[in-house]
């Protein structure tokens, strides 16, 4: 049986309460601030982010040799290539890469190739885009790789034997071995002797070099000194960075996401405004959750079902009819991951099953299926068994790929793979990630050695205590703060995302009225209790597997909820609902 959740209030600073306060925070705001942070440093642009507060490129080691080199590119004839990754991250750098250089840059559309991954050949600079590259007949002035680059050596010396440069611009943390050393550049914030911030995505790093080369430009009198800056690209660098679960405690990141989205939301854009369209938010401002759920699933939809092109061809449209078209073809990828999804998940909630018991440090299952959904497969199975999990799905080649979600805070996945690699040479083709989220391919008969070394990374990271599944909490609320002004208070710390979280709560209620709703009757309407009397509308869902399970729930039951507060908008009416995450009988 799977282990109760545990239930915890996030940890609480009183100095930073304090200082929050005379910030001009109300109390309910100062004290969600006090439980994401215990430091006073850069609290202001912390609570407050603008634009003109991110770090300086300076700061980023090599992003101006990185942009003499890309303004000498532009200056030249020849092609300039750009090896992007697949995900969201990875399109969207591509997306800031192609403006700055073509509508910013003026350098002809036909001199600027992109060369996009797959996920079926892996992750980063893959023989099969160094082929590609290779394959391109005109002379190549220099190649940019995107949120890639920092591990594919191989392919960068292959590349270099053939007379090719390659500036690698990344943020994904770096191999033993060090930079590679047969590209030309790197910038990487992870690198040895960089002091940027080391939590940005893949498309922040590729903005700032671009604005370094602006810089460059402008100094040698290619660009007027009055030329546009690039704060408008800022729109797809904030999707980006939400959708690659980067840390949003971080100034840098909460600067970046907030100023994309107040480009977004004007809606001048061909691609915002079919967004718009297609799903207009109950005409409220799109936000950061906004971005992860409903576009950045669109856009890694292509690449995990069809082809990953459509993304970027969906943020480069120019007109909005263009935009809709490409969109379409998304949301129809989406729909059909989401069939896809829900075979392979109920067939990974079986295996997980059999695998799991209270001593269990972490989980590594095989499938069949789509490679491209496994790791939206892990963070659901992680997150129900409370344990670091990969998913692994058999490529039909002699070789399984393998996505990874830590789940656990103390866990850190890229450091797991690479004790495992070392236990055992010949276990990884590839890999690579984060601490939260990593990658890999390993040899199909490899699967029972790298389960095994899997639990013990784990254990070794945690110690001699198994995971206990824990619900982090802001605490409870008193009845006169369960208002709808409370989403306008919670509002004003947005973004929302990684080490940020939405905010959530705690609390004891009665079940007054339930009902199964939804297409499989899986979510559950409720009205609710409190102890003290107030009623409260609140919507649970994916509160069963399935339709046939039956509900633990009855009306009059006392349960222990957690849950986020939210708004429901009928009848002319705005009240507050509460969007529950877990409930259990008292």
């Amino acid at each position: 049986m799977i282990k109760t959740p545990k239930i915890v209030q996030r940890p609480f600073s009183s100095e930073v309460y304090s200082a929050c306060k005379e910030l001009g925070l109300s109390d309910i705001q100062a004290r969600l601030v006090a439980q994401r942070t215990d430091s006073n440093e850069q609290l202001s642009e912390t609570v407050f982010p603008k634009l003109k507060h991110i770090q300086h490129p300076n700061a980023l080691k090599n992003s101006q040799q990185a942009a003499q080199l890309i303004a000498d590119a532009i200056q030249s004839e020849g092609a300039i290539v750009l090896a992007t990754d697949y995900d969201t991250d990875g399109v969207t750098s591509a997306w800031v890469a192609v403006t700055a250089l073509v509508e910013f840059f003026k350098v002809p559309l036909e001199r600027v190739v992109h060369v996009i991954g797959d996920r079926k050949t892996g992750y980063g600079i893959t023989d099969e885009v160094c082929e590609r590259i290779l394959a391109i007949e005109e002379p190549i002035a220099l190649v940019i790789s995107a949120d890639q680059g920092s591990s594919d050596e191989p392919r960068i010396q292959r590349l270099r034997q053939a007379g090719i440069d390659v500036c690698v611009t990344d943020h994904h943390q770096m191999p033993v071995e060090g930079v590679p050393p047969s590209a030309v550049c790197t910038v990487n914030p992870q690198q040895e002797g960089c002091e940027y911030d080391k939590t940005i995505a893949g498309c922040f790093v590729i903005f700032l070099v671009m604005t370094q080369v602006r810089q460059v430009l402008v100094q040698r009198g290619y660009l007027t000194p009055d030329s546009p800056t690039l704060k408008a690209l800022s729109m797809n660098v904030a999707l980006g960075t939400i959708a690659d679960s980067v840390s949003l405690k971080s100034p840098n990141n909460r600067a970046i996401v907030s100023a994309g989205l107040q480009f977004i939301n004007q809606f001048d854009q061909p691609t915002w405004l079919a967004m718009q369209q297609l799903k207009d938010n109950q005409g409220a401002p799109f936000n950061a959750e906004y971005l992860a759920f409903q576009v950045a699933t669109r856009i890694n939809a292509a690449s995990r079902v069809s082809d990953v092109t459509t993304a970027y061809h969906f943020l480069t449209a120019q007109t909005v009819d263009e935009a809709k078209h490409y969109l379409d073809q998304l949301d129809a990828d989406n729909q059909d991951r989401r069939s896809q999804q829900q075979v392979m998940l109920e067939n990974a909630q079986q295996k997980a099953s059999g695998l799991y018991h209270n001593q269990k440090y972490s989980l590594a299952v095989a499938l069949q299926g789509n490679a491209g959904i496994q790791g939206i497969i892990a963070t659901r199975i992680g997150e129900r068994f409370g344990l670091p999990t990969v998913i692994l799905t058999d490529l039909e080649d002699g070789y399984l790929a393998g996505s990874g979600r830590a789940i656990v805070t103390d866990v850190d996945l890229r450091d797991a793979f690479q004790w495992m690699s070392e236990q055992d040479g010949d276990l990884f083709r590839s890999m690579g990630g984060h601490k939260g989220a990593a990658g890999c391919m390993i040899p199909i008969e490899k699967y029972p050695v790298f389960a095994e070394l899997f639990e013990q990374a784990v254990q070794n990271q945690l110690g001699d205590t198994p995971p206990v599944p824990l619900l982090e909490t802001d605490g409870q609320l008193d009845d006169h703060e369960l208002v709808p002004e409370l989403i306008e208070h919670l509002a004003l710390l947005e973004p929302y995302g990684r080490e940020w979280p939405q905010p959530s709560f705690s609390g004891e209620f009665e079940i007054v009225q339930l009902k199964e709703v939804g297409h499989t009757k899986t979510h559950l309407s409720c009205r609710l209790r409190t102890p003290t009397g107030k009623t409260l509308q609140a919507i649970y869902f994916n509160a069963k597997q399935h339709e046939e399970e039956i509900l633990p729930y009855r009306p009059r039951d006392r349960v222990t909820c957690v849950y986020q507060p939210s708004l429901n908008h009928f009848g002319g009416r705005t009240q507050l609902q509460l969007r529950l995450q877990w409930m259990q009988k008292s």
